[in-house]
């Protein structure tokens, strides 16, 4: 036995939807004309696949944007990995150049010391052979004056005579 129902279904159920379609969009001002009403809310019910592209375009536009943020998102990555490597690379020839400027300071202040003592060693040399020098001079002029100083003497003896 078929039920009385059953052929009016379909029409109760798009009456109850469309019914609650009307009471869930937003209501505007109380007016007096109810067909207005109703004509504004099927305007309304009719307007809602236009909202649904536009709520669909704004999320493929966020969808695209969120992948373009992603892509530079990791080519910041990328970038950050090679900063992070040069930075890697500078640190290991600093110490390396370090190492170096210590070596060169090391020798600088052997070269000084050689420079400091063969300068001295100069010196010294230069005070020997001028006191050699002044040795020899004052060799020469004391022989001198001792022959002049003999010699006048001998002649002051021979005039004694």
């Amino acid at each position: 036995m078929k039920s009385k129902f059953l052929p009016s279904l379909p029409r109760l159920l798009s009456s109850i939807l469309l019914t609650g379609m009307l009471y869930t969009l937003p209501a505007p001002a109380a007016h007096a004309n109810i067909f207005n009403d109703l004509y504004r809310g099927v305007e309304q019910f009719s307007e809602l696949p236009d909202q649904m592209n536009d709520l669909q375009d704004s999320y493929q536009q966020t969808v695209n944007e969120l992948k373009q943020t992603k892509d530079e998102l990791g080519q910041t990555i990328d970038e950050l990995d090679e900063t992070q490597n040069q930075l890697e690379a500078y640190r290991s020839e600093n110490s390396l150049l370090q190492k170096q400027n210590q070596q060169l300071t090391v020798m600088i202040d052997e070269l000084r010391d050689e420079r400091a003592a063969r300068e001295s060693y100069i010196r010294r040399l230069k005070t020997t052979a001028l006191t050699g020098l002044g040795l020899i001079a004052g060799y020469f002029v004391l022989v001198r004056l001792i022959r002049l100083f003999m010699r006048n003497r001998s002649r002051r003896g021979d005039r004694l005579l």
